[in-house]
């Protein structure tokens, strides 16, 4: 018996190893597939988005059965599951939008100045962060990356984000933007109440953002953080030699001796922060 026992144990080991959950998200109330929806393993490097038709296949390879998933998206409210209650099974998650509920009085600025809210500069020769890798791994999705923003006191109307690419190895690359307030000054409570993907398809240079349709509003300082959710188009002529290895990334240029940089790689891991060096993004705002 004890020999059974151990058998069973060192099967279980070998199929938690090579463990892929698979299934499929979609809208509770219409059904239909919900793209982008980012999947994480709670505190681990491990997190994937799904495809156009809802579909997600993440590789749990090493996590315990007891380890936490978490499905969410900006609008919905999320929900988490434990790996074994995902595992050897075609998974329908059905997720529930989260109406806005809007205050009776909202400021909004009409007329004002217009100025620049954060690393408008970068050292060409210095420091750089980037995201991706491994020819677009979808373990890599999910990645997120960015800085504080100083907006101050009173509420200003976001106008237009920009950030300096490095280099990218991709034709076209997909990001959503994510402002939260901070605490303990770490990133924590997502302010924004709609998904905002941001195509890049520059290889180098300074990206424009268009913002005004969105009517973003906030004050005080927030982290602004850009996460990689998929690679519209790859070319792998374009690799990048990153430490002496070729990869296929997207490279961001940073400023050194200046502001700070948030990090996570998964759409659930924990955060981490550098000071003294930011990505190259910044806001042009309406006071």
């Amino acid at each position: 018996m004890k020999l059974i026992s151990t058998i069973f144990l060192f099967f279980l080991t070998l199929q938690l190893q090579a463990q892929l959950i698979s299934g499929k998200v979609i809208d509770s109330s219409s059904e239909k597939p919900l793209e982008y929806v980012s999947l994480g393993v709670i505190d681990a490097p491990i997190s994937i988005t799904t495809n156009e038709r809802g579909e997600f296949s993440l590789d749990v390879k090493g996590q315990s059965s007891s380890a936490k998933v978490r499905i969410s998206m900006i609008g919905y409210h999320p929900q988490t599951f434990s790996i074994e209650e995902l595992t050897n099974k075609e998974s329908i998650i059905k997720l529930v939008n989260n109406p806005v509920h809007l205050a009776e009085i909202a400021v909004r600025p009409v007329k004002g100045k217009l100025k620049k809210v954060g690393t408008t500069s970068y050292t060409w020769h210095g420091k750089f962060c980037g995201i991706g890798g491994l020819g677009g791994s979808q373990r890599s999705k999910g990645h997120e990356i960015g800085t504080i923003i100083e907006l101050g006191s009173k509420p200003i109307l976001l106008r237009s984000l920009h950030v300096c690419m490095r280099n990218q190895s991709f034709e076209s690359s997909l990001f959503r933007l994510h402002i939260r307030n901070i605490v303990d000054n770490l990133p924590s409570e997502e302010l924004l109440t709609e998904n905002i993907l941001i195509p890049i398809t520059k290889r180098s240079g300074w990206v424009d953002i268009d913002l005004t349709k969105y009517n973003l509003v906030f004050h005080d300082d927030i982290a602004l953080t850009i996460e990689w959710v998929d690679v519209i188009k790859t070319n792998k002529t374009k690799s990048i030699i990153v430490n002496g290895k070729k990869t296929y990334s997207i490279l961001f240029n940073m400023k050194q001796k200046q502001g700070s940089m948030y990090y996570r790689w998964g759409s659930e891991s924990k955060w981490s922060w550098e000071n003294g060096s930011s990505p190259s993004f910044y806001l042009t705002v309406q006071e």
